[in-house]
């Protein structure tokens, strides 16, 4: 097998985390160890030394700024940086992660350099138009309108699940299209061993912005037996402390109780997964949801909400539920906390399938798809 000079093109990257960041490592890192080499293209949020930054190049941005305490930054003449790099590093695919900014202009380079190029449609782009200052009305369709389009102009397309295959089918995308879940890094995978606590303990982990539909959760916890189960939420994100009131003052909630998190490392977080009775989600937003797969992987069972990414990964009864309203939520949260033979049935469940999320076994098959495009023999 010929070693590949892959390049990913991100508009997110670190000091940021999140699935996009995480898919990238898990997928860069193995890569790496497959003998492939990778070079990273994103944006220089910080404006620090980079140089202890290896295979990474940040654009300049002579205009940053924080905005809902993100870090922004608005790149200078970033297709010639971007047509620069590329030209210098030789890449046989380039990876975009976005089909907006960088990974618009990766797309136009890769046409001058002639170097096909895939991209991963890791969101349901539409569901963030709130961040833009302009109607709904108007920013939504336009939005995904512009994502459909650069997926016809691109040379393949992952999908990061069944889902968002068939939402990307139904919108008659005609390029080649392949399922690959991102995978998970090896700290979330350990052996199966369920917590033995006194108190159920409620997990989630997400950003703390609109579109994750956290004041879902929280209105859920707060109709359950509040001596019987804790919550904490761990993420980071503009809306904290809107959730922090929502649910000490308007909900009322102990703050024993309900804890925020706010960005703990990664061993940390695999910590709390294993230590977790059952991970809680709503977001609706997701074309694959990773931190369903880690969570279960620490052996921890999912109830989400019935949306894109979390009908692919959870098996009703099985591994976790999925449901369709707040009293659904509350009934399984306390059919697992009041069974505890089922609760242990769903634990090792869940556990099996964050397993088959090992990063070789998902590389492999990009490795597989990338070699796919580049010598067009789908």
């Amino acid at each position: 097998m010929k070693k590949l000079k892959i390049a990913i093109v991100t508009n997110n990257y670190k000091p940021y985390s999140g699935g996009i960041v995480n898919s990238i490592d898990v997928f860069a890192c193995e890569l790496k160890k497959q003998g492939h080499e990778v070079f990273i293209i994103t944006l220089d949020f910080l404006g620090e030394d980079q140089k202890n930054e290896p295979d990474i190049y940040r654009i300049d941005c002579p205009i940053k700024f924080i905005y809902k305490k993100n870090h922004m930054a608005v790149p200078w003449r970033a297709e010639e940086a971007i047509f620069t790099a590329l030209k210098n590093f030789g890449p046989d695919i380039i990876h975009s992660q976005h089909p907006f900014l960088l990974g618009f202009y990766a797309l136009n380079v890769s046409k001058k350099l002639k170097i096909p190029i895939v991209f991963t449609y890791h969101t349901m782009y539409e569901d963030y138009a709130h961040y833009v200052p302009l109607p709904l009305a108007i920013t939504k369709p336009v939005i995904k309108n512009l994502a459909i389009s650069y997926c016809q102009s691109v040379d393949g397309i992952i999908a990061p699940s069944n889902s968002t295959l068939a939402y990307l089918q139904c919108n008659k995308i005609t390029k080649p299209i392949t399922v690959i879940p991102s995978g998970i890094l090896p700290i979330y995978l350990s052996d199966f061993k369920p917590p033995d606590n006194k108190i159920f303990k409620l997990i989630t982990v997400s950003r703390f912005v609109p579109e994750k539909n956290i004041e879902f959760l929280l209105d859920v916890y707060s109709q359950l037996d509040q001596d019987a189960c804790k919550f904490n939420l761990i993420g980071y994100g503009s809306h904290l402390k809107y959730l922090q009131n929502y649910a000490y003052k308007v909900l009322n909630l102990s703050e024993d109780n309900v804890k925020f998190i706010v960005k703990p490392s990664k061993v940390e977080i695999a910590d709390y997964y294993k230590s977790s009775d059952v991970f809680i989600f709503a977001s609706k937003s997701e074309t694959q949801g990773l931190v369903l797969a880690e969570a279960m992987a620490g052996g921890c069972p999912v109830i989400a909400l019935n949306a894109p990414g979390a009908c692919d990964i959870i098996q009703n009864n099985i591994n976790g539920f999925l449901i369709e309203s707040e009293l659904q939520m509350i009934e399984k949260i306390n059919y697992l906390l009041k069974d505890n033979e089922a609760h242990i049935r769903m634990q090792k469940n869940a556990w099996n399938t964050g397993q088959s999320y090992d990063q070789k076994s998902v590389t492999k098959k990009l490795i597989t798809f990338y070699e796919s495009i580049i010598y067009n023999i789908i």
